[in-house]
């Protein structure tokens, strides 16, 4: 009896340590299938020497958790825009060349126009990293209409031009103020500039002189009327996190489902659906801003399912290629879209990805798919903190 008592003790201890084995196998195959920076969203190695790594940075885009939740950034996300650059590096380099871009205080030709002051000594320093020799002061960036400034080392503008926040060298070593920097200049996206996305301009003078309009909440580029018409969020500038202005990617979004939609001869037969029917005439329009010619005639949008029909000239879609809504030709002249009425034609938001259409929750890396690369980012964000007051 106690040989058997034996027997059962020794087989229960092996069939426990089997069962501990197999799971520890089983944990560390779903750990190994965990990168970094996840399946679905992979590393991006640093392309400049500059862009050294920083701490608190828990996707590694070169932006602190707390700079990203001050730009209103995703922390477990480092290519939000997925165009294969870190979200820093890209935002760095955009900065550098509006600042570049930016008129001297004794060149201002407007009120409310962005400049900067350059505030050079007589000296010079080096960079830590490439050995770069750069002035020594700093630049002063103003913006009256918000009453707010920032002063930078000419240094550091260097190092934005390299894609890196922070910088070294023999005078001044730091990291530039990201998030108050981004009001100033009145730049949050890292997307490249376009003149054509003259979005919410109003005349306010005879020769063209432009004033922000004050009713766009966000600053996404659609007034507040048009996000709450199409019952889009008019607190938030970026509602699917890719980094593009919300005016900008539906506009964009808008022509390409004007391009798609198949052209109807409504003097062959009755169609249904949604459709377009072509007004070309034999005239070319010319655009104010890149001087590109289209042609001079409209097309009618037609949805039979909902009784609307809506015409938009050909200008106006080549400023929607361009992503604005606002259009200016020299036939049709300054105009903007109606967008709810252009949305309820196209009979848009229509598919995951689209504007207005939340993603799934359990979608994580929202890409309109549910498989194992969600699982991955699950399993990279499960011990992780972003919370302000968390030490």
């Amino acid at each position: 009896m106690r040989k058997l008592r034996r027997t059962r003790t020794r087989q229960i201890r092996t069939n426990r340590r089997l069962r501990y084995r197999a799971v520890t196998a089983g944990a560390a195959a779903v750990v190994s299938l965990v990168t970094p920076a996840g399946l679905g969203n992979p590393p991006v190695p640093p392309a400049d020497k500059h862009q050294a790594v920083i701490g608190e940075d828990t996707d590694g885009d070169l932006l602190t958790d707390r700079e990203e939740m001050a730009l209103g950034y995703l922390p477990f996300r480092n290519d939000q825009n997925r165009n294969a650059s870190l979200d820093g590096a890209e935002l760095a380099s955009r900065f550098a060349q509006v600042i570049a871009g930016l008129p001297l205080n004794t060149e201002v030709t407007g009120p409310h126009q962005i400049y900067k002051e350059e505030l050079l000594m007589f000296g010079l320093e080096t960079c830590d990293v490439c050995g770069e020799v750069v002035n020594m002061g700093a630049i002063r960036i103003v913006n009256p209409r918000l009453g707010l400034d920032v002063q930078i080392p000419v240094l550091a503008t260097h190092y934005m031009e390299h894609g890196a926040f922070s910088y070294a060298g023999e005078v001044n070593r730091g990291r530039t103020a990201i998030a108050r920097l981004a009001l100033v200049l009145g730049l949050r996206f890292p997307h490249e500039p376009d003149d054509h996305r003259a979005c919410l301009r109003k005349t306010v003078a005879a020769v063209d002189e432009f004033a922000a309009d004050a009713n766009d909440l966000d600053g996404d580029l659609l007034t507040n009327g048009e996000e709450l018409a199409a019952e889009l969020n008019l607190y938030d500038a970026d509602q699917d996190n890719n980094l593009v202005a919300d005016g900008i990617q539906l506009a964009q979004r808008c022509a390409e489902a004007i391009e798609n939609l198949p052209t109807i001869d409504p003097t062959v037969g009755e169609a249904k659906g949604i459709y377009k029917v072509s007004y070309m005439m034999r005239g070319l329009e010319w655009c104010e801003i890149c001087g590109e010619s289209v042609n001079m005639g409209y097309w009618q949008i037609v949805n039979t399912e909902a009784g609307t029909s809506l015409e938009v000239s050909e200008i106006a879609r080549h400023f929607m290629e361009h992503g604005s809504f606002d259009y200016l030709g020299d036939v049709h002249g300054r105009g903007r879209t109606e967008v709810a009425a252009l949305l309820e034609v196209l009979g848009l938001p229509a598919a995951c990805g689209d504007l207005g259409i939340p993603y799934d929750p359990a979608d994580l890396n929202q890409d309109c798919r549910i498989d194992i690369e969600d699982f991955t980012e699950f399993a990279e964000r499960w011990l992780d903190a972003i919370e302000p007051t968390d030490e």
